[in-house]
């Protein structure tokens, strides 16, 4: 299953590689129509990758490797039990937080009982509570995008039970552009790579979660900051230039 998922990602990432590629060509050549369709298609791969991601994480399989140390051996980082309540949670956003929730109760030694998450450590409760604040806050909004877009609201958006006009989801939906896909994307890279640790070499990830978080944190100020009408007026003045080069050779 592991090698299989791994496939997935590997797939869904040469994809999203591009489909960049390719709507930095239509926006440079000022095909809005073309740009706002492939900025959809981006935005559903985008959280696709998230969906196999997960699941790649999850069956982990034991392996054993050698270094300077010696050799050791890494257990799986989830049991049979534990890849199937993560499976059987109800959405994405809480197969991520079952599966953040199960590495740092197995990390620590802490149970998740009606205590949890204040039963953690202060260190671990606050950087828990981090990696929590972005599923919900960051990742959580992409998934909701992802599923109207899958079900047909592609220009105008409902609510979840169709029973209405959603402006603020209409609102989200026209205002992602490959920019903020590309900063998303990158956060959420180091969002998995965050509870892959956990699962994986606590070791690891408390010796790399604030080089991991820095990361996410550049990215999060980087999506306030960036000017999309600048990025696309670069790519525009660029392909112009390269026009007038190719005209004078001809």
């Amino acid at each position: 299953m592991y090698k299989k998922w791994c496939e997935n990602v590997i797939a869904l990432e040469s994809a999203i590689e591009q489909l960049q590629k390719d709507l930095r060509i239509i926006i440079s050549k000022e095909q809005k129509d073309n740009e706002y369709s492939y900025t959809k298609l981006l935005s559903y791969l985008v959280v696709c990758w998230c969906e196999a991601r997960v699941i790649k994480l999850i069956y982990e399989p034991e392996y054993t490797f050698t270094n300077k140390k010696g050799t050791f051996t890494k257990k799986k980082s989830f049991s049979e039990q534990e890849i199937e309540k993560i499976i059987n949670s109800s959405t994405l956003k809480d197969k991520w937080i079952t599966a953040l929730q199960i590495g740092i109760s197995k990390a620590y030694g802490i149970i998740l009982d009606k205590k949890f998450p204040n039963s953690l450590p202060f260190t671990v409760r606050a950087r828990y509570l981090v990696i929590i604040d972005l599923i919900e806050n960051d990742l959580l909004p992409s998934i909701e995008l992802r599923n109207r877009i899958a079900h047909g609201q592609w220009k105008q958006a409902f609510t979840n039970d169709l029973s209405a006009f959603s402006q603020p989801h209409t609102t989200a939906l026209r205002k992602e552009n490959i920019v903020s896909l590309q900063l998303n994307f990158g956060i959420f890279k180091h969002l998995a790579q965050l509870i892959h640790d956990l699962a994986s070499s606590p070791l690891t990830f408390e010796r790399d979660f604030d080089s991991n978080y820095q990361i996410i944190e550049q990215n999060k100020l980087n999506l306030n900051s960036r000017d999309y009408k600048k990025y696309c007026e670069k790519l525009i003045e660029k392909y112009k230039r390269g026009q007038k080069r190719r005209n004078k050779k001809l």
